[in-house]
């Protein structure tokens, strides 16, 4: 193929663009680090040589044998790897859909997060190195030791009010995703960008099937209530909207940079099927995000020009889809919202600040707790309130049972019930939300539990995490080749790190390992698509 290329007077660039893929590909076939089958009739068709030419005898071989090339295809291992990272990916998203929306599997697989976390990490003990493996993920390892170990004195030193499960259950929160993180780096295969577009592609159409099949006859069945739109995350419309967001960032990057792609070409009906869905959802707290969210991109794409038309046909259709919705849907109260936040934007901030006075009280009341914290698991951390609330009788709260049998009954900290219960029993509502002034967040969790220190190593691996991942999108779409699946995932990736890192101000979102999974899982398929382009060069 290499020698075909070269007496057709073609470049790698140029062979890769009439392959609808990359140079780097391409040097991947010629050096035979990539099967070479499976494109032979494109690069037959490319340089004008025909099948046969590619497979004559070689001079010399018994009985005049073709020359069949060893196939120097990524081992059983490594494609093990990037199906395991793939089928993750689906599992988070789809598993409630089977357990909640049309059950036919038991709702204990809602904790399938578990087993993925325990595959991964032991696919990644048991998988091939590379040549880098763990230069990328060290740089988080340095301050994720250090919140295990400060996670663990902060136990020790509230012995009195911590118990196991809960702890355990907070040091899981907030770390496992960075273990996933190592692990799909170290398993996932340079080469298979594409395969993972079009997962998370063909998972926002599910989104958007299941909404427009299911959620919306029972979205008007009850009189237009938000909770019925969920699309396969089950009761749980936050996560729908993240995930949609993250959809939303990929599709406009393909619209962007791989208009050969069927997809494309419905790239601005899709974005704005997304915009009414997450309109009719009432995630009405995240649309500031989604604002912020549609800037960046005009950011990142503000060089290409497809990019520009594709940023700009979206805030076109948020604007008619949140007139509509809110015209059509006014139980929605969308018009509300959208005049705080025009007349007075510091609203939701200052009223925030409610969300906050059980940490301020506690600090002032025990002030040891501001190095260390009251132990984890015992203040406000999504880890407390699977604990604290095993008795809801909440749909979604599959784990109840599970966390009585844990704690041996109900659960219940002195710092808990002093100071976060009353706050929760107030039921203050802002704009008909109770996001903005419930003490739940990761940021006051950390601070309440793990102290300054703790929030700090938190905050440096999402600091790490976010400007990676803008590295990262600044790099691919820097000087991207046509109709490479990379710049769109990395612009996806760094969407969902900007989303999370917002939405953790109103929510333990930072525990929610449905989306958190998702979100480290893309940054290390990206930085490893990334750094083995770096290492073929």
């Amino acid at each position: 193929m290499a020698r075909a290329r070269r007496e057709s007077g073609l470049t790698q660039r140029e062979l890769a663009d009439q392959l609808g893929t990359t140079p780097w590909l391409v040097d991947r076939i010629e050096r035979g680090a990539e099967e070479a089958s499976r494109y032979l009739a494109d690069v037959s068709r490319a340089t004008g040589r025909s099948v046969d030419w590619f497979v004559q005898p070689v001079p010399g071989a018994a009985n005049g044998a073709a020359q069949v090339p060893a196939r120097p295809i990524i081992g059983t291992s490594r494609q093990t790897g990037r199906l395991l990272a793939l089928g993750a990916i689906c599992l988070l998203v789809t598993i409630r859909f089977f357990t909640e929306v049309i059950p036919v599997v038991p709702r204990a697989l809602n904790f399938v997060d578990i087993p993925i976390f325990l595959v991964l990490a032991f696919a990644s003990l048991n998988g091939p190195t590379t040549n880098n493996a763990g230069r990328a993920y060290l740089r988080v390892g340095a301050p994720a030791i250090a919140f295990v170990v400060l996670a663990i004195l902060s136990g020790i030193i509230n012995a009195d009010r911590v118990a196991p499960a809960p702890a355990l259950v907070f040091i899981y929160g907030f770390l496992g995703p960075i273990a996933v993180y190592a692990s799909v780096y170290r398993i996932w295969p340079p080469g298979n960008a594409r395969s993972l577009s079009r997962c998370l592609v063909v998972l926002v159409l599910v989104q958007l099937v299941v909404v427009a099949l299911i959620d919306i006859p029972r979205f008007i069945a009850s009189e237009n209530n938000p909770d019925q739109i969920a699309g396969t995350f089950g009761t749980n419309a936050y996560q729908l909207v993240f995930f949609l967001l993250i959809g939303s960032a990929l599709l406009v990057g393909i619209f962007s940079n791989e208009p050969g792609r069927p997809v494309a070409r419905a790239v601005p009906l899709l974005i704005g099927a997304i915009l009414v869905v997450i309109m009719l959802a009432q995630y009405r707290a995240i649309l500031a995000t989604t604002v912020v969210t549609l800037v960046a991109i005009g950011a990142l794409l503000r060089k290409r020009p497809r990019g520009i038309v594709a940023v700009t046909a979206a805030v076109i259709a948020l604007a008619l889809a949140f007139s509509y919705v809110a015209t059509a849907f006014p139980r929605l109260k969308l018009e509300a919202t959208a005049t705080t936040l025009s007349e007075s934007p510091w609203t939701y901030a200052t009223r925030r600040y409610e969300g906050a006075r059980p940490l301020i009280a506690m600090y002032g009341d025990i002030p040891f707790a501001v190095v260390v914290g009251t132990g984890p698991g015992t203040f406000s951390s999504r880890a407390w309130q699977t604990f604290a609330n095993a008795g809801s009788s909440s749909l979604s709260n599959v784990q109840g049972g599970y966390a009585r049998a844990l704690t041996g009954g109900s659960y219940a900290t002195d710092v808990s019930d002093k100071y976060v219960r009353p706050q929760l029993q107030k039921g203050l509502v802002v704009e008909g939300s109770h996001a903005v002034t419930s003490p739940h967040s990761s940021y006051t969790s950390l601070l309440a539990e793990v102290g300054v220190l703790g929030f700090v190593f938190m905050m440096v691996l999402y600091f790490l995490a976010l400007t990676r991942s803008w590295r990262m999108a600044r790099s691919a779409l820097r000087a991207p080749v046509r109709n490479d699946p990379l710049p769109a995932l990395a612009l996806a990736t760094f969407v969902a790190f900007l989303t999370l890192i917002q939405t953790a101000f109103l929510e333990n979102w930072f525990e929610v390992t449905r989306i958190t999974f998702i979100a480290w899982i893309l940054l290390a398929i990206v930085a490893r698509e990334l750094d083995g382009r770096e290492e073929a060069a």
